[in-house]
């Protein structure tokens, strides 16, 4: 009895011996093979990336840039793809920027601002979107570069600005994102300063947020349409803050602030019209401007001004023209 019992001990020992054996050899196994595919994997990708340069420096040699330029543009890719920037999107824009005709000198600034983003922690994805919108659309290259800065800077205070509010529920390239478009439209860092202030102090979700922020970007640029001007537009803005600090009122307020400053200038204008009949002259210009379906006040000269429709036409004075880079507007908006 004894004797079966010693050799049912012994059995069970060798047994465990052996499982443990086999889950150590597989372990080894494992181990072994993640390490040799950490390597094949840099290696693969490394090969993807020599590929990638490889394509390039064939599309630049076909190109009618200096052996200086082409360097140049392709040690920018190079450096953009070393940290991190996604070779497909580096080298599509480098393609189409040729393509386009577009100056080395900027195809680098193109690179090198999407290179500053994300080194300065920012999303690089947004302006490489902006970049390839503005080459899709042909836009004129300073005007890219105007955009995309913009964007960049943009970005930096929307990230300051969620830094000091806490956001509940919101991913924070997205919050970034949303938060330059809307300072992008018109809305000024003090009122969304003010609106994220108030939104973390009541802990509204994120979509409130994004919501209230993206009204407001339309009110501001629907009282732009309305011949509104922007310091008109900050201190209504800022009075409907003061007024109510519910996320829910604060739109309906700037509304009526809105309609209250466009009253104020059809009475305004309609009382200088008055004053110039009377006192003989041959035409007054009212102070209201045209709104954005074009009408006008009776009496003024059909008119469109620049930045009031979002666009800014190409005008002449004394012989000289002015572009879209010289007034500020972006066709990227």
């Amino acid at each position: 009895m004894e004797n079966r019992m010693g050799k049912k001990k012994i059995n069970r020992v060798q047994k465990n011996g052996k499982t443990n054996l086999s889950l150590s050899l597989l372990f080894i196994a494992i181990t072994f093979l993640l390490i040799l595919s950490i390597p094949l994997s840099i290696q693969a990708t490394q090969s993807d990336d020599n590929t990638n340069i490889s394509q390039l420096e064939q599309y630049l040699g076909n190109s009618t840039y200096s052996d200086f330029q082409k360097r140049m543009v392709l040690n920018t890719a190079q450096e953009a793809i070393n940290d991190g920037i996604s070779a497909e999107d580096t080298l599509s824009i480098i393609k189409n920027s040729i393509d386009n005709e577009v100056a080395p000198y900027n195809i680098k600034k193109f690179i090198d601002t999407a290179i500053s983003a994300k080194n300065d922690g920012i999303a690089e994805k947004p302006i490489l979107n902006k970049i390839k919108e503005g080459l899709a659309k042909k836009v004129d290259e300073r005007l890219i570069i105007n955009a995309i800065n913009q964007k960049s800077e943009n970005m930096r205070i929307a990230r300051d600005l969620l830094s000091e509010n806490h956001i509940q529920n919101g991913e924070s390239e997205e919050m970034i994102d949303v938060l330059a478009e809307s300072l992008a439209n018109g809305v000024s860092e003090n009122v969304l300063s003010q609106i994220l202030k108030i939104s973390s102090e009541q802990d509204k979700s994120w979509q409130e947020v994004e919501e209230v922020t993206q009204e407001l970007a339309n009110l501001g640029l629907r009282a732009i349409e309305l011949g509104i001007g922007n310091d008109k537009i900050e201190t209504i803005f800022i009075q409907a803050l003061d007024a109510d600090n519910s996320l829910e009122n604060i739109c309906f307020n700037i509304q009526d602030l809105m309609l209250s400053a466009i009253a104020a200038q059809v009475s305004s204008s309609t009382v200088s019209k008055d004053a110039g009949i009377d006192g003989g002259s041959g035409s007054s210009a009212p102070a209201l401007s045209s709104t954005s379906s074009g009408s006008t006040l009776p009496g003024s000269s059909p008119s469109a001004p620049s930045g009031e429709t979002g666009s800014s036409p190409i005008s002449s004075s004394g012989g000289s023209n002015k572009t879209d880079s010289e007034s500020g507007s972006s066709p990227l908006n």
